[in-house]
């Protein structure tokens, strides 16, 4: 048996890096049995599949995204579907359209997160600020309005169940279509108002923008991806934001650059943190012919995972690529994907990541004894 023919579900779980590692030295595109898919773990070569939809499609004929969360979606779809959604969900992730609303969104429901860190003096970060800040915000911007932080955590949990599940366990499915119904329902009421009185928000351009005067998409069509955007949406930013701090936390004189300047050394550590530990790992494809890659024959038909978390601590494009680094200087990371999936809220994510700065100001600094005392108990587990 090879490498990749012992490769778990639970062992890519619990830490999928030192398995990405060993299939970049010994077998860098590999059959993985247990998840069903053939891995592509170097940058060169995920990249190729990335950039190349007429060998590899992103329409999956085994998608778990798709058997969650219905079709078309976002990431399933290419060519003129994939345009006319992408029509849909880019204007309010623009560049210039993030920099006009983000930082006050994001501000607005950070601050009373912060205060009560402060507060209380301590908090699992993940759970008592990034999640509930990146879930909130993403609402807001799409104009989810009145759907409370719990409910979206909730949400949250049950989609990924649905979008990981390769190996097609019935009860992570289970919990993945009783989620995904539960958004449907809660979502409708707000999509059929905007269908009668559009406004600026993120789902209001997913109905109107690219089509013709009095009409819009039908929400049947957008709701699959609407799916797809709470996931990614929620999960990118704020688990991006809490592996940047735990890099940062172990690695105190890097932290103490970040805290005395922060103009100069957060937006490193928003790249660095990402590329370290991508919060979305994958970009599923589909072989639409027999193909050779990393001098492996990939058969027609094929379900190919194009590896970005693996790509971004390739050797041969990052020196000692396990360590966290905001000095780095090799070139971007490949945690927002390539190609023409390159995912389409990169923008507001990164508007996000700063929140890091945030709690810099209000936390870190004030209990900056706190940091030295447990950064050595910090580790990065899992993706």
């Amino acid at each position: 048996m090879s490498f990749a023919d012992d490769i778990t579900v639970e062992a890519l779980e619990a830490d999928p890096y030192p398995i990405y590692a060993e299939l970049r030295r010994s077998a860098p595109v590999a059959f993985v049995p247990a998840v069903n898919l053939w891995f592509v773990t170097r940058w060169k070569d995920v990249e190729t599949v990335a950039k190349s939809p007429d060998i590899f499609s992103a329409v999956v004929g085994t998608s778990p995204v798709e058997r969650s969360f219905g079709k078309p979606t976002i990431l399933t779809t290419d060519v003129e579907v994939h345009k006319d959604l992408r029509q849909g969900v880019d204007p309010k992730y623009r560049p210039r359209t993030v920099a006009s609303y983000a930082a006050d969104l994001v501000r607005a429901i950070a601050e009373p997160y912060l205060d009560e860190i402060a507060r209380r003096g301590s908090a699992e970060l993940m759970a008592d600020y990034f999640e509930p800040v990146s879930t909130l915000s993403l609402a807001r911007s799409l104009g989810l309005i009145d759907i409370d932080m719990p409910t979206l955590r909730r949400w949250f949990y049950g989609l990924a169940q649905g979008a990981i599940n390769f190996e097609n366990d019935p009860k992570r499915q289970e919990i993945a279509d009783a989620i995904g119904a539960e958004v449907s329902d809660a979502v409708m009421p707000t999509l059929e108002k905007l269908a009668r009185e559009p406004d600026d928000s993120a789902l209001s351009h997913m109905l109107y923008d690219g089509m013709p005067e009095g009409k819009t998409r039908a929400i049947d069509f957008l709701m699959p991806t609407i799916k797809v955007i709470l996931l990614g949406g929620m999960q990118e930013p704020g688990h991006g934001a809490g592996s940047i701090l735990v890099g940062l936390l172990t690695n105190p004189k890097q932290l103490r650059q970040v805290l005395d300047d922060p103009e100069t050394f957060v937006p490193k550590a928003v790249d660095e943190g990402l590329r370290w530990v991508a919060p979305i790992g994958t970009q599923t494809r589909e072989t639409t012919r027999a193909v050779e890659i990393g001098g492996v024959t990939i058969p027609a038909g094929a379900p190919v995972a194009a590896l970005v978390s693996s790509a971004s601590r390739d050797e041969s494009r990052f020196t000692d690529p396990d360590r966290f680094d905001i000095h780095r200087d090799e070139g971007d990371h490949a945690a927002f994907g390539f190609g023409h999936h390159f995912c389409s809220g990169r923008f507001f994510a990164r508007d996000q990541e700063p929140l890091a700065n945030a709690l810099r100001k209000k936390v870190l600094t004030k209990f900056a004894e706190l940091v030295e005392k447990h950064a050595p108990e910090l580790a990065v587990l899992g993706v």
